[in-house]
């Protein structure tokens, strides 16, 4: 990526053609094989919660929701980068016992700190059923540790196929463990022992197929080197963390379980879609931004146009997610009812608060390829930590005045976190951002055209007393019909130039 045109091969031509006829097919099978396997578990992920939601009570799910949290903090500390290190790194047999070493002192030292945690919660505050829970969740943090040295040596071995299956059959075993846990009357704590299951079939069939067995050895030296590179991760992912469960944690604190419980709900609801949408995002933002970032002219010399491609990929990602995000606060009260039921119902307004807030923060998806691709990336920690100070403030801030106000106080934190994403994609990044806003100006035209529709489907389904599965289906089918129609009829009839139709064009 240094500007440079590829070197030619001995036969005088470039030698990409070659290496790609060699190695594509390999590639597309390990990027397919991850993928899947990351699907799958998105998939389970989201039927345990929709199950669970289902089956528990309202303060149940919020326990589970609020412990979870507190123990997911551990979890992120008991990983420590390990994996990130065996991956940039070519350990000898030697090294990579002691990333093992370590890997297990951190996990047996996370272990006691929660074991700690639960005995606190039982003896002191005398709440044995909370402290059980929390003891159980304390049994993730050694298997975690070392399952992330697993995972990655398989990667560093080029074995993601094997990988990929590994975390596949882990992930659809836990989910029968969960389900038979709730079956059988185990309640909350069966999330946590289906959890775990997964936990240990990746351990352990992870440590079949790479063959290898941590011997316990370690040097200070070496110690260091891995402590100072998992300064660095931990840094990264505890701001991440913060972000992602600092409302359940104010919420579950200030107001209640119950409370936390809705919270929780609505969140993996927008977090449903947000992932739908913000990994193919990324992928194709990279991809394509790698490929406008060096071209070569009819010179040869190389030349950069990676915000161009930035500006009409950023134009066509607005229009394509906005409509989803608002849809689904037009209809979340419906959708409530038909995924969990009536007594999740006070969910729906944080869900229709919360997607607003999710429009605001999709320019974020391009922002670390466009940066990484124009040598900027050295900006983006800075404004990260600002964002996520934001973030925690306001949940904090605004949680004892109610769910609702700290689902507000999220949509301000998303305002200032768009204002920066602009400034960072424009100034140092070359993305256009006028032009995105002009283009995308009559893209308002059409989601009022399918806000409107609908609403009036939702009234007169209401006024007819028709199912509610049938009312969701009914305003999903004909909101999304109306929306691309509109856009078709502004630019056939008017003339209006929209980026998803005229793509081919440019």
């Amino acid at each position: 990526m240094d500007g440079l045109p590829l070197p030619p091969s001995p036969s005088g031509r470039f030698g990409l053609p070659r290496w790609l006829r060699l190695r594509l097919p390999s590639v597309i099978g390990d990027g397919a094989s991850t993928l899947g396997s990351k699907v799958v578990s998105q998939v389970v992920q989201l039927v345990v919660f929709l199950v669970a939601a289902r089956v528990l009570a309202s303060a149940e799910f919020g326990l589970y929701a609020y412990s979870s949290a507190i123990m997911i903090l551990l979890v992120v500390v008991a990983e420590g980068g390990w994996g990130e290190f065996v991956m940039k790194t070519e350990c000898s047999e030697h090294e990579l016992d002691q990333i093992g070493t370590i890997s297990i002192i951190s996990g047996v030292l996370v272990t006691m700190v929660g074991l700690s945690i639960a005995a606190t919660v039982w003896f002191v505050f005398h709440q044995p059923w909370e402290g059980m829970l929390l003891g159980l969740f304390s049994c993730w943090f050694l298997p975690s540790s070392l399952s992330v040295v697993y995972d990655g040596l398989l990667v560093a071995r080029g074995l993601l196929r094997k990988q990929a299956v590994i975390r596949i059959t882990a992930e659809v075993t836990g989910l029968l463990v969960t389900i038979l846990g709730l079956w059988i009357g185990w309640n909350v704590f069966s999330l946590v022992i289906g959890r775990l299951a997964t936990q240990l079939v990746s351990l352990f069939a992870s440590a079949a197929v790479a063959r290898w067995y941590p011997r316990l050895r370690l040097t200070w030296p070496f110690a260091r080197e891995i402590l100072e590179f998992s300064r660095h991760i931990l840094a990264n992912r505890l701001i991440f963390f913060l972000r992602s469960y600092s409302g359940t944690l104010a919420i579950g604190s200030f107001l209640g379980l119950t409370e936390a419980g809705y919270y929780r709900v609505a969140e993996r609801i927008i977090a449903a879609f947000s992932e739908l949408i913000g990994e193919p995002a990324r992928m194709l933002a990279w991809t394509l931004f790698r490929r406008a970032a060096v071209k070569i002219d009819a010179n040869g010399k190389a030349s950069r146009d990676v915000g161009a491609s930035a500006t009409t990929f950023m134009t066509i990602l607005m229009a394509a997610s906005a409509p989803i995000y608002l849809g689904l606060s037009l209809i979340s009260s419906g959708l409530i009812d038909v995924v969990l039921g009536d007594k999740w119902a006070p969910a729906a307004i944080l869900v229709a608060i919360l997607s607003a807030k999710q429009v605001l923060l999709t320019p974020g998806y391009v922002t670390e390829p466009l940066l990484s691709l124009s040598g900027n990336i050295k900006r983006m920690p800075p404004a990260l930590l600002f964002n996520g100070a934001i973030s925690v403030g306001l949940i904090v801030l605004l949680a004892p005045f109610g769910v609702e106000a700290a689902a507000l106080g999220q949509c301000l934190a998303s305002l200032i976190s768009f204002a920066i994403s602009v400034r960072l994609q424009r100034n140092y990044g070359g993305l256009e951002w006028r032009r995105v806003i002009r283009d995308c100006a009559y893209v308002a035209v059409a989601i009022a055209a399918m806000a409107a529709t609908v609403y009036s489907l939702g009234y007169l389904a209401e006024a007819s007393a028709l199912r509610h599965l049938s009312t969701v289906a009914i305003q999903v089918v004909s909101g999304g019909a109306i929306y691309v129609l509109t856009l078709a009829i502004l630019q056939k009839v008017m003339g209006i130039p929209i980026p998803i139709f005229a793509v081919g064009r440019r």
